[in-house]
């Protein structure tokens, strides 16, 4: 499966950047707490609780608010928050062998275009889990920059600020990105092919 490329206008963009910084910990919270969950739903995939998530995410703002650097970027630092509490969640995920099971409805986009029938729904839903699987497989950063330019629509100057990296990096990022999930999307085809040949044989 191979991602398109990119078109020069991209969509997406976060609050609060360029405007007046929140002071309080309410008013970070009416201003991003929708942000926070769509980065956590699109960062940790079906496997993830993206209520929980924000959650957990806030809980952290609000005990780390009095450390928070006015010059500093407030949506960066609200991403390295995300991130590292979702890297955690999916760890967690792992260890319990817990199955991607729920349909990501941009991958059912991708992967249906008319209304589909019996057959299309069990392809779009192992085009989801094999989609995660080879998302799983990339570094963290790889992943995000990955998640954040596909899904999010953001483009790579938006990236470098949440990242906190600069724009060449990002891209860097996101080339090695996307070779390594092309790869990954192909040996789990593969796999899927070989499954589906045994289960016909038996």
């Amino acid at each position: 499966m191979g991602m398109s490329a990119p078109q020069q206008t991209r969509h997406g963009g976060v609050p609060g950047e360029g405007t007046a910084v929140p002071v309080s910990f309410e008013a970070i919270f009416r201003a991003y707490a929708r942000v926070v969950g769509r980065w956590a739903e699109r960062l940790g995939g079906p496997g993830v609780e993206a209520d929980e998530t924000v959650q957990e995410v806030f809980v952290t703002v609000n005990r780390r608010l009095p450390e928070f650097q006015g010059e500093e970027k407030l949506a960066s630092w609200l991403f390295q928050i995300t991130t590292r509490v979702v890297a955690n969640q999916r760890r967690a995920v792992r260890r319990r062998r817990f199955r991607w099971v729920t349909l990501s409805r941009d991958i059912a986009d991708w992967a249906v275009s008319t209304a589909p029938g019996p057959g299309e729904v069990l392809e779009a839903h192992e085009a989801s889990q094999r989609f995660y699987r080879a998302l799983d497989e990339l570094r963290e950063h790889h992943r995000n920059v990955l998640v954040l330019f596909e899904l999010e629509q953001l483009s790579t100057e938006e990236i470098a600020v949440l990242v906190d990296r600069p724009p060449a990096t990002v891209r860097v990022w996101l080339h090695r990105a996307r070779a390594a999930f092309t790869k990954g999307w192909r040996r789990e085809a593969d796999l899927d092919g070989d499954r589906a040949s045994r289960e016909e044989r038996r």
